[in-house]
């Protein structure tokens, strides 16, 4: 075998194991088991793998199965909610009148040490929230969580409730809202499900007040009224993509990739976060569950769908 052979056979080999190696590569993306998180899970994975990324997905799990999976190595980009990352993953105590945008610096300086890097959020604010049919909330003067503590007291806490399971337990969930607003639900008028079922049981009056976040499409399909948290009880739950910083080492230019998905959402990437933002990323994100509430379409045509109308990916 001559000199040029060989040469050429080393080459070879080592491009081969180079392409093997990179085909090999791949990116896993993590969302949690409701409606928006899949629809972001999918704009993620989708908008990856057009820039040349094998994406697996690991869908449909709980927060702190998310988040285990992000810090186990088993899970490389997710997003997730900014209060949800201060006060569950990273255990710190939520100071009322927290603005989006200190929360959200916050918690990027915190999660740094972890070894994750929080890009841009997307400022929609899906907070916690109890919600009723307008005309019981009317009939009872009921506008504020103070005025709706009060009237479960007057209750002896005798009002049919729905919340979902994680709510139950989380430290900003319904016990540390009974402590702070003073007020207490009776067991037997409390029930818990699964994401998406205190929305099942409000939308059929099977309950008095539900458990809603602040983007659910079915607010405005059905019109209910929002109680306002009006003692500032709940953080702000800005979703943002967030990566492990060796997989960003690796890949930085997923940074860029993410962020411009952020951008095309109100006020993505803009800082600091106004109002007037955080309401159009709510109306935003209320119109894209919509889609798959309301509308029936799948998680995984509605991502499609919207990255090809901001010229993200072709058709």
């Amino acid at each position: 075998m001559g000199k040029w052979t060989v040469l050429l056979t080393i080459v070879a080999l080592v491009f081969g194991s180079t392409f093997v190696g990179l085909a090999a590569d791949k990116i896993v993306v993590g969302c949690k088991n409701f409606t928006e998180q899949y629809i972001i899970g999918e704009l993620m994975a989708q908008l990856l793998e057009a820039n040349g990324f094998k994406v697996e997905r690991a869908f449909d799990l709980s927060s702190m199965a998310l988040r285990e999976g992000m810090e186990n190595g088993d899970i490389d980009v997710c997003a997730d909610y900014t209060g949800t990352a201060w006060m569950v993953h990273l255990g710190y105590k939520f100071y009322p009148g927290m603005s989006n945008t200190c929360l959200y610096y916050a918690v990027k300086a915190a999660d740094e040490a972890n070894g994750f890097v929080w890009l841009n959020p997307i400022w929609n604010n899906n907070t916690y929230a109890l919600a009723s049919w307008p005309e019981y909330a009317e009939e009872h003067g009921l506008k504020t969580l103070s005025a709706l503590a009060a009237w479960y007291n007057k209750n002896n806490g005798k009002i049919p409730t729905f919340i979902d399971f994680e709510f139950s337990t989380r430290p900003d969930g319904l016990p540390a809202l009974e402590e702070f607003y003073g007020f207490k639900v009776d067991p037997d008028y409390l029930k818990t499900g699964a994401p998406g079922a205190s929305l099942m049981a409000l939308a059929n009056r099977q309950v008095d007040v539900a458990m809603v976040f602040g983007t659910d499409a079915a607010i405005a399909k059905y019109g209910w009224l929002v109680y306002a948290d009006d003692k500032s009880f709940f953080p702000p739950y800005d979703l943002t993509p967030y990566v492990r910083a060796e997989v960003l080492e690796k890949h930085p230019e997923i940074a860029d990739i993410l962020n411009e998905l952020v951008a095309t959402f109100p006020g993505g990437g803009v800082f600091p976060a106004t109002p007037e933002i955080v309401a159009a990323g709510q109306r935003a994100w209320q119109e894209l569950n919509a889609k798959v509430d309301i509308e029936k379409m799948e998680p995984d045509e509605v991502a499609h769908e919207y990255l090809v109308a901001h010229g993200l990916i072709e058709e």
